[in-house]
């Protein structure tokens, strides 16, 4: 009987933390943490897939981790989104030498910059803000993008 109750024990804390079938429990320590703090990540429209809620590929262009999650609703959603925002318009005027020298490609045509963000949960949410500009670098140096 004891036996019994270890296993339907063990099955309810995976099911509760979220574990799937393949997992082999690698994520219920990840899983039992405390939420993911409010995060910032700026993307850039090369990294996205037009038309789709996937998530951006590779590492954002800029990250900042603030030091609390908010609320796990969309109020919460919209105080990170303005947190982030805060800390953002403080570099808007040298924001195309921060994006250029931050970036890990040689080449970037004629891109925006969206604000992605994480809270509470370790998957990227579009906020479907951007920078309103192009961005134009070449060996992490900007130039003035092409008006064609």
């Amino acid at each position: 009987m004891a036996g019994r109750f270890f296993i339907a024990s063990t099955l309810a804390l995976c099911l509760v933390a979220g574990i799937q079938a393949g997992d082999k429990g690698n994520n219920l320590i990840k899983t039992l943490d405390k939420p993911v703090p409010c995060t910032c990540g700026v993307f850039l429209s090369g990294q996205l897939k037009k038309g789709t809620k996937q998530d951006p590929k590779g590492v954002p262009v800029l990250t900042e981790e603030m030091d609390r999650a908010f609320e796990n609703n969309p109020v919460g959603v919209r105080k990170c989104t303005n947190k982030c925002l805060e800390t953002i318009v403080a570099h808007l005027p040298k924001s195309a030498s921060i994006i250029c020298a931050s970036t890990d490609r040689e080449l970037v045509h004629k891109e925006r910059a969206y604000l992605f963000i994480k809270n509470h949960s370790d998957k990227w949410q579009g906020t479907n803000l951007s920078a309103g500009r192009e961005f134009c670098c070449k060996d992490n140096e900007p130039y003035k993008c092409p008006v064609s």
